[in-house]
């Protein structure tokens, strides 16, 4: 590994320690100072996970405590359920439930990480950190390991993220429109490194999300010679400073479900070769804490390889 890249993945180990906690989760249940000091808009819609799994969402309207202790009151279509501070695993407005907004199975989204600090496998080799600073700085990295091409020829990224403006979107009711801009490195073999600069969009509706991505490599070499280990023969391959490409993805939630998401990325690598292109689709099963991804990609060929991640958000 490069020290530039130990360098950055130190500091993101660094940052994502260092980070505490938001004051209203928690894995056995909150406290009751923590309920009673939180500021309910009771015109805004919110989402409860209990301990025991089960998920509660609608505007509260009150809060209170008894001798059992603090508890609060949601409308919901059967009433208005009443729960305890001990019950709750988890609270917050409904639209900031969905806690892997910031990104697809790859592509991030202009949506920050904000307090959504993650842990993520994807494809089973490629542990994943992402962490989230102030309201609009977002650093995600990762290193393959798979076994037998050794240390030294395996995959790494690191992605820095600045999303730069988020406002009404003016075309779905309670829709937003957010920009992001974003500097990547890879390295495909510590050899092998690239550099990509981009821009992504994201619109997003009731129950979908669509963003669009350009981006542009600008550092690396020409043309990569990639080895596999004892794996595969290397090969070659061309990749030109200055080659432009595009992504695309849509992320919408199925009807009358908080947790199943469809979920579906197209990549580009170079506007100029159509060919040099893959597409993902599948699904996304989600809570407040857990998300698995998991589908299909169709790659150039054609042929067809499995595609899965899961992720952990703890905090």
């Amino acid at each position: 590994m490069s020290p530039l890249l130990k360098l950055i993945l130190g500091c993101i180990v660094l940052v994502c320690t260092l980070v505490g906690a938001p004051p209203l989760m928690a894995q056995q249940g909150m406290s009751d100072d923590a309920l009673e000091q939180y500021e309910f808009d009771t015109e805004l819609d919110y989402y409860v996970r209990l301990v025991n799994g089960d998920v509660v969402s609608g505007p509260v309207s009150e809060t209170a405590s008894d001798s059992v202790g603090a508890y609060i009151r949601i409308k919901t279509p059967f009433g208005r359920a009443k729960i305890y501070a001990a019950e709750i695993s988890w609270i917050g407005l409904l639209e900031e439930s969905y806690r892997a907004r910031n990104r697809g199975l790859i592509l991030p989204t202009a949506e920050a990480i904000k307090s959504d600090h993650y842990l993520a496998l994807v494809e089973g080799v490629m542990p994943t950190l992402g962490v989230g600073i102030a309201d609009f700085m977002s650093i995600t990295g990762g290193r393959t390991v798979v076994p037998g091409i050794g240390w030294q020829n395996q995959f790494s990224t690191v992605n820095i993220k600045g999303t730069v403006y988020e406002g009404k979107n003016g075309l779905v009711e309670g829709g937003k429109q957010i920009y992001a801009l974003g500097v990547n490195g890879s390295w495909i073999n510590d050899v092998n490194f690239m550099g990509h600069i981009y821009g992504v969009a994201t619109f997003t509706g009731k129950r979908t999300r669509i963003s669009t991505m350009i981006h542009a490599k600008v550092a690396g070499k020409e043309s990569y010679v990639v080895s596999g280990g004892t794996l595969f023969d290397p090969f070659t391959f061309p990749y030109a400073n200055g080659t432009i490409g595009v992504a695309f993805m849509m992320d919408v939630r199925f009807p009358e479900m908080h947790d199943l998401h469809f979920l579906g990325e197209l990549w580009n690598a170079d506007l100029t070769r159509p060919s040099q292109s893959a597409l993902f689709l599948g699904l996304r099963q989600c809570n407040t804490a857990v998300t698995f991804d998991f589908g299909l990609t169709l790659l150039p060929g054609p042929n067809v390889a499995p595609a899965f991640a899961v992720s952990w958000t703890p905090w």
